[in-house]
């Protein structure tokens, strides 16, 4: 449950691979979990199957703001950068620095390399 948790914390840092997966599964689960919503709702009828997909979609949102963040984190930069992710043209350079900039190697301000620590823990051979 640690790791679900984990998700949603503004505190830490992630690695390339990791920010690419949790944004591709996240944006799949909610999209799916939305569908299923809104066809509950049509085959219902019941307007109250709204308050589900609001919740669904504001949870997708904080975890997508959190992974972005630890991702910015691992760059060594602050978090609030991730609203720069607004500005036109300039979104598009930073969003392909999270993709494939390589992170700080070692500690930082932030926190353990996320590729050292997962070697520690025993998660990489």
């Amino acid at each position: 449950m640690d790791a679900f948790f984990e998700l949603f914390s503004l505190q830490g840092r992630a690695n390339r691979a990791w920010y690419l997966w949790h944004i591709v599964l996240d944006d799949l689960a909610i999209a799916t979990l939305a569908i299923v919503l809104v066809m509950i709702g049509v085959l219902t009828g019941s307007p109250l199957v709204v308050l589900p997909i609001l919740g669904v979609l504001a949870g997708g949102i904080w975890a997508a703001i959190a992974v972005t963040v630890k991702r910015l984190h691992d760059l060594d930069r602050p978090g609030w950068h991730w609203f720069l992710l607004g500005v036109p043209l300039y979104n598009v350079y930073l969003g392909l620095v999270l993709l494939f900039a390589k992170g700080t190697p070692g500690p930082n301000r932030f926190g353990l390399d996320p590729l050292q620590a997962a070697k520690v823990r025993g998660h990489i051979p």
